[in-house]
């Protein structure tokens, strides 16, 4: 996109190249195939990041004590990319960009503190909603038997929800929806397991949806708190019609 906006506009192309450590952070933390062009990109972007890191970047960096060493994508997944994410998921978005795009270094510095307490209070949110979600599975046999997760408890934080699903689908092997409360409604996130359509498992439940939108192994969803009772039955039901026994395993 910023190739063509450049050619279109008559800037120079090798200014974009400046921005290719912001890149490598993009694939990585995306998990796409670091493949053809991604893969180009991905290692120059590296380089980048290694040899001389945009002020933001940088920040992150000294805040993640990852100075004077090679990074890897691997440092880019666990490291830089849950810090950048988790302003997002405690507060607001907004931060993470702007530290991004600033060339202020003690502004910087500031803003690298905030979000770096913000992954802090995620991980904590996170730990003990899992906690939360496995006690409430762990203390009821007839959870234990069906063949989908559905959980709801209004206090769950709402952005840490979707960490906790594909936590418990990685504990119990089967499509998992966690649901909290947010502006009076019922809002959930959604994982599945290899080979399980979820998306069409939940837009078979549509009718009891306000909205919802994903695909085939995660989705998010919204509806009405009186309809989660009919949601989980009608959810279970069309998981056990349609899911293979073989899904079920790891």
């Amino acid at each position: 996109f910023m190739q063509a906006f450049c050619r279109k506009n008559g800037y120079d192309e090798e200014l974009l190249y400046n921005y290719l450590d912001l890149v490598a952070v993009s694939i990585a933390s995306d998990i796409v195939p670091i493949t053809g062009e991604n893969r180009v990109m991905a290692a120059i972007g590296l380089n980048k990041l290694n040899t001389n890191p945009s002020t933001g970047l940088k920040s992150i960096i000294r805040i993640a004590n990852m100075e004077n060493r090679e990074f890897l994508i691997s440092d880019i997944v666990f490291k830089i990319g849950p810090r950048i994410n988790a302003a997002g998921r405690i507060e607001s978005g907004r931060d993470a960009v702007e530290l991004l795009i600033s060339r202020d270094e003690p502004l910087a510095a500031r803003m690298s503190e905030s979000i770096n307490v913000c992954n802090e209070t995620r991980k904590d949110l996170d730990r003990l909603t899992t906690q939360e979600a496995l006690e409430m599975i762990n203390s009821s046999e007839s959870l234990q038997k069906l063949k989908s997760t559905v959980l709801f408890k209004p206090e769950w934080h709402k952005g840490v929800i979707g960490i906790v699903a594909s936590r418990l689908t990685e504990h119990y092997y089967r499509p998992t929806i966690i649901i909290t409360e947010s502006q009076g409604l019922a809002t959930g996130s959604a994982r599945s397991v290899d080979g399980f359509d979820l998306y069409k498992a939940i837009e078979s439940c549509s009718d009891l949806l306000e909205n919802f939108g994903g695909h085939m192994y995660a989705a998010g969803l919204t509806m009405k708190i009186e309809n989660i009772p009919q949601f989980t039955q009608r959810f279970e039901q069309y998981v056990s019609d349609n899911i293979l026994p073989e899904q079920l395993i790891p």
